[in-house]
C-alpha cells in the first residue's frame, strides 16, 4: 500500500517481498491501541478441518519464501551484510543461497541497490523483480533519511521492473519509470502473471496528490502481454484497464487466465479497501469482502484457486483507527474464493497469544506454499520486518495436493 507526501508526490512504504502496503506504520511499532468495545473476531475455527492451523512460528530464513512453479527451487527476499535488499536462490532441502543480485551483471541494476517484490514467471525461466533506480528524487527533509526511502522503495516507489534468468546472468529491463509530472509513471507493485504466464498485470504509481486522491495518490492498472519465449523478455500491448473510480488498486495474484484477485478502493478515503475478483477480459467485478470502511489487502488465490489469504483489519473493525495507516492494525485471514468461510489465522495484537508483541507490527504480505499446506508470513515493523510460517491441518490450498 502506498501513502504519498501532498507536495512531493512520493509513495511510502511496502514489503519486501512484493506486494504490501503501507503504511506510514511507525506506530505499529508501539503497543496497540484500545478498541471501541470488545474485539470482533472472525470464527476461530476453520470450516473446512485441512485448513485449521496446525502451527505457527517464526521462519528462520530471514525472509519471504517464494517457490519456484515446479517446486525444486525458491527465492527468499532478504537484507546483505550491507542492509541491502537482494535476491537468493536456494534448493528445495538445502539450507544453501546463493545471491541472484549481490554482484554486477550486464544490464542488471547496481549491487547497491534495492530488489524486492520477485515473482517467477509460470514457465521457471525467468524471475521478475523490482529495483532501485539509480536516479529518483526524495522530498526533502523525509528523503534524508535512509529508512524512509527504504520504506517507499518496498512500496515500489523510484522503481523498475527487470527480469533475471535463474542463473542470475541474463538481466533484461522491462520498463523505464522515472519522477516526472502528473501521469508519469514512477513506479510500481506486481506484476501477476496469468496461470499460462502469457499476460501479467501491475499497477504503477502516477499521481501523488493526496488532496485529491486521499490518501495513497492515483495508481493505474496496466495489462500487457509477455512474450518470454526469445532470449530477451518484453511486455507488449499494454492497456490501462484500470476499474472505473478505483485509483488505488494493487494486483494480487490470478486464480485463472481471467480472473485476478484485487485489492482497491472506490472510496474517498482510500485506507478503507476490499478484495475483488476483476474478469481482466470483460471488465467485471465482484466484491468478496464489502467491507468498504475496513483495510482488506494483499490477497492472493491459492494454488487450487479455491482459497484466499489476505491482510485484513477486520478483527479490530470496532476501532476505526485500525484502518488508519498512522495507527493500522491487522491479521492474516483465510476465506474460500467466493468469500465465505472467513477464518482470522493470526493474533499479532492480541495478548495472550504466542504470536504477540508488545512493539505491536502488523500482518503484511505473504507466499503460499505450492502444496496448498503452508504459507510464508511477513510481519511488518515498520519499515523492518519478522517472518512466520503458518502450517495448516492439511492440503487446505491444494485439494489437488497428496
Amino acid at each position: 500500500m502506498a501513502i504519498f507526501s501532498s507536495s512531493h508526490r512520493h509513495v511510502r512504504v511496502r514489503p519486501l517481498a512484493g506486494s504490501l502496503l503501507a503504511a506510514i506504520c511507525i506506530l505499529a511499532r508501539q503497543p496497540p491501541t484500545s478498541a471501541t468495545g470488545a474485539s470482533a473476531h472472525a470464527v476461530r475455527a476453520a470450516a473446512d478441518p485441512s485448513c485449521a492451523v496446525s502451527e505457527l512460528k517464526k521462519n528462520e530464513t530471514g525472509g519471504m519464501v517464494v517457490p519456484s512453479p515446479d517446486g525444486k527451487r525458491y527465492l527468499v527476499n532478504k537484507e546483505d551484510a550491507k542492509g541491502v535488499a537482494q535476491i537468493y536462490l536456494g534448493s528445495v532441502g538445502s539450507a544453501e543461497l546463493t545471491c541472484l543480485t549481490c554482484t554486477q551483471q550486464l544490464h542488471g541494476p547496481k549491487p547497491n541497490r534495492f530488489k524486492m517484490q520477485p515473482h517467477w514467471h509460470p514457465d521457471g525461466k525467468w524471475i521478475v523483480l523490482a529495483a532501485e533506480r539509480d536516479e529518483y528524487s526524495p522530498p526533502p527533509v523525509l528523503g534524508w533519511s535512509r529508512k524512509y526511502v527504504e520504506g517507499q522503495l518496498q512500496n515500489g516507489l523510484w522503481t523498475n521492473m527487470y527480469a533475471v534468468s535463474p542463473d542470475g546472468l541474463r538481466w533484461h529491463q522491462l520498463t523505464d519509470f522515472k519522477t516526472g509530472p502528473s501521469g508519469t509513471p514512477n513506479g510500481y507493485t506486481g506484476p501477476a502473471f496469468t496461470r499460462d504466464g502469457k499476460r501479467a498485470v501491475w499497477s504503477q504509481a502516477v499521481d501523488g496528490n493526496i488532496l485529491r486522491y486521499w490518501p495513497f495518490g492515483r495508481w493505474e492498472m496496466i495489462l500487457a502481454d509477455f512474450d518470454g519465449a526469445a532470449d530477451v523478455p518484453r511486455f507488449t500491448n499494454l492497456r490501462n484497464i484500470t476499474p472505473r473510480g478505483m485509483n488505488w488498486n494493487e494486483p494480487g495474484t490470478f486464480g485463472d487466465n481471467t480472473h485476478l484477485l484485487l485489492s482497491v478502493s472506490a472510496e474517498k478515503d482510500a485506507q478503507g479497501m476490499d478484495q475483488l475478483v476483476l474478469n481482466v477480459d470483460t471488465g467485471e467485478l465482484r466484491n468478496l469482502t464489502q467491507s468498504p470502511t475496513v483495510w482488506d489487502e494483499h490477497g492472493k488465490f491459492s494454488p487450487d484457486s479455491q482459497r484466499i489469504l489476505f491482510m485484513s483489519a477486520y478483527p479490530y473493525r470496532r476501532d476505526p483507527n485500525a484502518s488508519k495507516a498512522i495507527s493500522i492494525r491487522t491479521e492474516f485471514m483465510l476465506m474460500n474464493s467466493d468469500g465465505s468461510a472467513l477464518t482470522q489465522l493470526t493474533h499479532f495484537r492480541e495478548p495472550g497469544y504466542p504470536e504477540y508483541s508488545k512493539k505491536g507490527g502488523i500482518a503484511a504480505s505473504f507466499e503460499w506454499s505450492l502444496d496448498g499446506r503452508s504459507a510464508s508470513l511477513a510481519r511488518l515493523f515498520f519499515p523492518d520486518y519478522e517472518y512466520w510460517t503458518v502450517r495448516f491441518a492439511g492440503p487446505c490450498g491444494n485439494r489437488a495436493a497428496p
